[in-house]
């Protein structure tokens, strides 16, 4: 594709559309932006952005044709908070280069406009994924009070993947602008999301001498920061942008060339990948290893079971989120690799252990949800394992360890995943029944000084059960319980512990132990709060007006079992009465009973 383009804008010998030009210019920073000291929009920003100014253009000559994308930013730091504006990164491709990247800080002393320049040790590289790196800078000289402004170029070869501008940040935007400068023989599909009305929207048509040139022109003023809020998915899935998707190119006189495809055209791609269906069906290597794994195993879990503990014990995940391998060689080596490393090691075993094994991709929650109406595999960061079976489908995922068969990581948990199939190629769907679940039960006896003596448990199933593994084998038993206790004024004589490594079976942890903060003494009344442990103190959903699905991946269930028996002579005279309240579409529902029998007292919440 890069050749046949290159090669139909040589016929013109050269060509460069007419970059635009930037509403502010480098270095002339406006007194009263200096002066500012908060936004009038929004007295509790941390930063405000000035200006956030882009525009993408292709640029040809007779021998290449890159893809250009110019940016320039201006940001008014107000609060401590907001000096992370002044770290700033930017995204490259294997075949990106930087140019031009210049970035100072502003500061008013003595009624004067000191500039402080960056250096060019202040930019190193860091790897993103096995596909981008980021370059990353950070302004020097930066306080609160201070404006800071960069600029750069990055000249891409790859002129198909046409770059999405972001309207909006976590901070508010006084002026975004963007142009998308597009040859008419490229067809984009170009969609917005986001509640943010643009402020204006123009198409202006350019000519060259041979063909006619499509400049768009996006702006908008005054956009709101936006405001993350507890359990959604993914800023990327909601926050204000316009998004490009190449759907095709129509050279005269050629063909129309499909660029976008369809699904079944990627799954074939996929197939037929040295770094995706090459890794399942080659790596003969792996035979061995197998074989000695699955020895004398004819039942297909004993065998997807072994393969899969033996993958999670042998490989650490590296963290980095792809859905292809690199040299697998090297990854059982280093005893390390990325998701795709790891996860497509497991399908090349399984596939060796006879098993009919698949691939799907997927777009983990923090990456945002795939839009099916654009077959692009950059929609996908992440791949697991299906195994299919005569009754039924399971899904693996060897990057965390202490998760069980046919339970995927709760960043997987995002809508649907597509699978790569040599015979069923389909969408599934990536719900689970596996919960996030915690019954703690109590058994106390209380004293007339107000003491609760007795046991308290905590029994864990699911995604609850993974991280209690998490920070018990992370950071020892000592560290975790020093953790539970808190600030809390716990006695504790016994600690138990069971199951923390059988990971298909809930978690247990006991506790014999006497508690002197529930109760408290005035005369001959002792005034009593049973909830120990277990209780939500604070509502997460603090917005008057929220604008973003709530989305918790997995069901969420806690229960609380008390048994609290007082002391003789005492009897209940007053307690919170017993209530059943429930969500509208079985959307949630909380469960308080209380029961008194003789001098015991019953209380049961879920």
């Amino acid at each position: 594709m890069k050749a046949l383009i290159a090669g139909f804008f040589a016929s013109f010998l050269f060509f460069s559309v007419f970059a635009q030009k930037s509403p502010i210019k480098f270095g002339e920073i406006p007194l009263d932006d200096l002066k500012m000291e908060n936004y009038p929009l929004d007295s509790s920003a941390s930063a405000v952005v000035l200006v956030d100014y882009g525009e993408a253009y292709v640029n040809v000559s007779a021998v290449s044709a890159n893809m250009v994308f110019e940016r320039h930013v201006r940001i008014k730091i107000l609060k401590t908070d907001g000096l992370k504006w002044a770290d700033a990164s930017v995204p490259l491709s294997t075949d990106d280069k930087v140019s031009g990247l210049k970035a100072s800080s502003y500061n008013l002393e003595n009624g004067k406009i000191i500039e402080t320049t960056m250096a060019k040790d202040g930019v190193f590289k860091e790897a993103f994924n096995r596909y981008i790196d980021l370059q990353k800078f950070t302004i020097p000289n930066a306080k609160v009070g201070s404006v800071v402004e960069f600029s750069y170029k990055v000249i891409s070869e790859n002129i198909t993947n046409f770059p999405n501008w972001q309207f909006q940040r976590t901070i508010p935007t006084r002026h975004s602008e963007y142009w998308a400068i597009i040859p008419e023989f490229f067809f984009f599909e170009k969609y917005m999301q986001g509640y943010i009305q643009v402020s204006s929207y123009e198409v202006k048509p350019r000519n060259s001498s041979s063909f006619r040139v499509n400049a768009h022109h996006w702006i908008t003023q005054d956009v709101p920061a936006f405001k993350v809020e507890p359990f959604m998915t993914s800023e990327n899935d909601y926050v204000s942008k316009i998004n490009f998707a190449l759907s095709h190119v129509n050279f005269p006189n050629q063909p129309v060339r499909e660029i976008m495809g369809s699904w079944p055209k990627l799954n074939s791609i996929l197939l037929e990948s040295e770094s995706f269906g090459d890794v399942i069906t080659g790596s003969g290597y792996l035979k061995k290893q197998v074989a000695e794994l699955t020895t004398g195993m004819t039942d297909p879990l004993q065998k997807i079971t072994a393969i899969h503990k033996w993958v999670k014990e042998n490989v650490e995940w590296d963290t980095y989120k792809d859905y292809t391998a690199g040299n697998l060689k090297k990854v059982l080596e280093v005893k390390k690799g990325s998701s795709g490393d790891i996860n497509l090691l497991m399908a090349s075993m399984l596939d060796k252990a006879e098993l009919n094994v698949e691939m799907v991709l997927i777009s983990t929650r923090d990456h945002g949800f795939v839009r099916k109406e654009y077959p692009m595999a950059r929609q996908f960061n992440y791949v697991v394992c299906s195994v299919v079976l005569p009754d039924k489908v399971i899904l693996l995922d060897a990057t965390e360890k202490f998760l069980p068969i046919n339970v995927l990581p709760e960043r997987c948990l995002n809508g649907q995943g597509l699978v790569i199939s040599k015979t069923n190629h389909r969408w599934i769907s990536l719900d689970t029944k596996v919960k996030s679940k915690t019954v703690t039960t109590g058994d106390f006896l209380l004293s007339e000084t107000g003491d609760l003596k007795g046991k308290l448990a905590f029994f864990r199933d699911g995604y609850d059960a993974n991280q209690m593994r998490k920070d018990f084998l992370t950071k020892g038993q000592n560290d975790y319980v020093k953790e539970i206790v808190g600030g809390k004024s716990w006695a504790l004589d016994k600690t138990e512990f069971q199951n923390i490594q059988e990971y298909a079976s809930q978690t247990k942890e006991m506790y014999e132990l006497t508690i002197r903060e529930h109760a408290s003494v005035a005369g001959d009344v002792l005034y009593l709060s049973p909830f120990v442990a277990s209780q939500i103190i604070t509502n997460p959903f603090t917005s008057d007006h929220r604008e973003y699905p709530v989305d918790f991946g997995s069901a969420q269930e806690k229960t609380y079992v008390c048994k609290m028996t007082i002391p003789d002579g005492f009897v209940l005279e007053e307690a919170p009465k017993s209530k059943v309240v429930a969500l509208p579409d079985n959307g949630g529902k909380y469960f308080y009973n209380l029961n008194v029998i003789g001098n015991v007292i019953k209380l049961i919440v879920n």
